[in-house]
C-alpha cells in the first residue's frame, strides 16, 4: 500500500554571490538595448545543455515510477526517447549564472542550491586614514570614505516533480505529458531565480568642519536580473543615483538674533539640512528565444530637501520644509513629466514635564 509513495518537495534558496565581472555595464536605446553580456547567456545555453546531456549518456532508465510496465524500463538511455531540454530551469539557471558572474560555462556549477562553499563573502568599507595627510586636517574635523557591496542569488518558490524518477546523484526523468518519452531533469521545478546586486554607496564620502558644519555625497548603483525560465525571458531592473546633502546647526541662535531669551538651560539652536538627488531607473524584458529587448519603464527623478528647526524653548520647536521632486519618463510612453512640491511650517509641543 505504502510502496514508493509520491513525496512533494518545495521551499526556497538564498545565498551572498558576486557578480562583479558584469557589473556597472550600461545599455542604450540606440542600439536596441544590446548586451554582450545576455549574449553570452545565449550560447552558453547548448554548453550547459552538453554537458547535463553527458551525465546521461550509459545511465539505465529505472523499472518503478511512470517506467514500470514500459519498452524502456531496464535499458540504456536513448536520445530518442528524450533530451535535454535546453528551455528547462536546468540549462537556463546554469547559463544565467555563468553569464552574469563571468564564469566559464564548461566549469560553472550545474546544481541550482549550490552548496556552502559557493557562499561569497559581500561587504562595507569605511575608511579615515586621509586625516593623516596634513591638508585634511587643517580642512576638516573628521573625514571617510564609504564603499559597501551586496549581491544576492535567490531562487524563488519551487516544488518538485511528482512524477519525476531518481537515478542517483540527483539525476532522473520526468515524463513528456504528449509523447510519454522520458526527459531528464533534476527533481524540481523552479519557475525563476534572481540576481541583486548593489553598491550602496560605489563611493561616498562624509567631512565634517571645524564650525561643525556637515557634507555628504555618494553614488549608488543597483540592479536586479530575473531569469523567468517558465516565461523564456529574462527581467533587468537597474537604478542609479547620486545624492549630495549637508547639515549645519547654528548655536544659540537667539544671539545672533540679539534676542535675550529669558529661558535658562535652553539651547535656542537653529538646525539646516539641505539633501539633493539625482536618479534614473530602467527596466528591461529580453527574451531568450527571439534575443529581442524591450523597454517597459524608465524615469529620471531629481528632487531637492530642505528643512530648518528652531528650537524656541524646552517644550516648543518650529520648524519649515520644502521638498520637489521632479520626474521625465525615459521610455514610457503611457507616462508623462511631472512636478510635486510642497513646502510650510511645523510646530512641535512637548507637554512632557
Amino acid at each position: 500500500m505504502y510502496d514508493n509513495p509520491t513525496v512533494i518537495y518545495g521551499g526556497n534558496y538564498t545565498k551572498t554571490h558576486i557578480a562583479l565581472a558584469t557589473a556597472l555595464k550600461s545599455v542604450s536605446s540606440a542600439d536596441n538595448y544590446h548586451s554582450d553580456t545576455f549574449d553570452k547567456f545565449l550560447s552558453n545555453i547548448p554548453i550547459v545543455a552538453d554537458r547535463l546531456q553527458q551525465k546521461y549518456m550509459g545511465t539505465t532508465y529505472p523499472e518503478y515510477g511512470f517506467f514500470q510496465g514500459t519498452s524502456m524500463a531496464g535499458n540504456t538511455y536513448s536520445l530518442e526517447n528524450g533530451a535535454v531540454n535546453m528551455a528547462s530551469s536546468d540549462v537556463l539557471i546554469p547559463a544565467f549564472m555563468a553569464a552574469y558572474s563571468g564564469k566559464d560555462a564548461q566549469k560553472v556549477n550545474l546544481d541550482p542550491f549550490p552548496g556552502i562553499k559557493s557562499i561569497l563573502p559581500n561587504w562595507r568599507v569605511t575608511y579615515d586614514g586621509l586625516m593623516r595627510i596634513p591638508l585634511f586636517k587643517r580642512l576638516f574635523k573628521s573625514f571617510s570614505l564609504n564603499h559597501a557591496y551586496q549581491c544576492v542569488y535567490n531562487v524563488g518558490q519551487f516544488n518538485s516533480f511528482s512524477d519525476w524518477v531518481t537515478i542517483g546523484n540527483g539525476l532522473g526523468f520526468t515524463q513528456d505529458a504528449l509523447t510519454g518519452g522520458a526527459i531528464p531533469s533534476s527533481p524540481y521545478n523552479i519557475a525563476s531565480v534572481s540576481l541583486t546586486e548593489k553598491f550602496a554607496p560605489l563611493i561616498g564620502f562624509t567631512a565634517t568642519f571645524f564650525n561643525d558644519m556637515t557634507l555628504n555625497a555618494q553614488f549608488d548603483d543597483q540592479r536586479t536580473l530575473t531569469l523567468n525560465s517558465s516565461a523564456g525571458q529574462l527581467v533587468e531592473a537597474s537604478s542609479r543615483s547620486f545624492t549630495l546633502g549637508g547639515s549645519y546647526k547654528i548655536a544659540n541662535f537667539n544671539q545672533v538674533l540679539k534676542i535675550k531669551s529669558k529661558q535658562q538651560n535652553v539651547n535656542n539652536d537653529l538646525t539646516l539640512n539641505c539633501n539633493v538627488k539625482m536618479s534614473s531607473n530602467t527596466a528591461l524584458i529580453r527574451k531568450i528565444e527571439s534575443n529581442t529587448a524591450q523597454a517597459t519603464s524608465g524615469t529620471r527623478t531629481w528632487s531637492i530637501n530642505f528643512t530648518a528647526n528652531y528650537v524656541v524653548s524646552k517644550r516648543i520647536t518650529m520648524g519649515a520644509y520644502f521638498d520637489y521632486q521632479s520626474n521625465m519618463p525615459l521610455v514610457s510612453t503611457s507616462s508623462y513629466p511631472t512636478t510635486n512640491s510642497n513646502y510650510g511650517l511645523t510646530i512641535n509641543m512637548s507637554l512632557v514635564k
